[in-house]
């Protein structure tokens, strides 16, 4: 997660245009009465991934009330496996957004993966982003995502993403490209922080656990972020559907 609101928050100004919470409630309202059992929705506000709306679809899907559902608590969640390469396809989706600006309204983003339910068995998710609100220059504002149980529609754990706009594909092979064969890689320490990250444990939590200071946790987390953030993303493309 730490990826993936670095990334927004490089991409965005301090000040944006954003619905008013009125507004808000009656658009997440129309779209929620489409959904399937199989399915919940959120809107989030960009780049602070603040929730405005989450569908009681939520408790369905993964046992979780809405009332108490987070961005924190849905990346506790995932699979250690997925959330790596979840983190790095939604940040690049993200930077591909920025650049187009308002070609991307209209498109979705999808990826699947599987979420951990509450009751301890492992939930395939297919999540579809798309914008809602874009503000004058073209930035993301307020992007919805809906989120469908497909556990018993693919059966294998390899993970996918996709971006509709026809210029995603290629964009993402020119900038695997450009970037340098080698990459800055993760340290034995930045990997066990990363890995209870991944398992929704705070800074604070993990500094007890590796005996640490809180800040050195905070300086491993920034450092995860960069090297993630600039990693080689050739082997984002053994994933990426054209």
């Amino acid at each position: 997660m730490a990826l993936i609101q670095t990334t927004w928050q490089q991409l965005h100004p301090p000040e944006r245009t954003i619905y008013s919470a009125l507004e808000l409630q009656q658009i997440a309202a129309a779209m929620g009465r489409h959904l399937l059992y199989t399915q919940f929705m959120l809107v989030a506000q960009l780049p602070e991934l603040q929730v405005h709306f989450c569908s009681p679809g939520v408790q369905n899907l993964l046992g979780c009330p809405p009332a108490e559902f987070s961005f924190e608590w849905l990346y506790s969640r995932m699979h250690p496996d997925d959330a790596p390469l979840v983190a790095e396809a939604t940040a690049l989706s993200a930077r591909f957004a920025d650049q187009c600006r308002h070609e991307v309204d209209g498109h979705v983003f999808s990826v699947d993966y599987r979420l951990r339910h509450v009751a301890g068995h492992w939930v395939r998710v297919l999540r579809q982003n798309f914008a809602i609100q874009l503000d004058e220059a073209g930035r993301l504002v307020l992007v919805g995502s809906i989120y469908t149980d497909i556990t018993h529609h693919k059966l294998t754990n390899d993970l996918r993403f996709h971006f509709s706009h026809p210029d995603f594909a290629a964009w993402v092979r020119s900038a695997a490209a450009a970037m340098p064969a080698e990459a800055d890689s993760l340290s034995p320490r930045e990997q066990q922080v990363l890995s209870l990250v991944l398992r929704g444990y705070t800074s604070q939590q993990i500094a007890g656990q590796l005996f640490l200071s809180c800040h050195t946790v905070g300086t491993h987390r920034r450092n995860i972020g960069r090297k993630l953030g600039t990693r080689d993303l050739s082997h984002l493309l053994r994933h990426l559907d054209p």
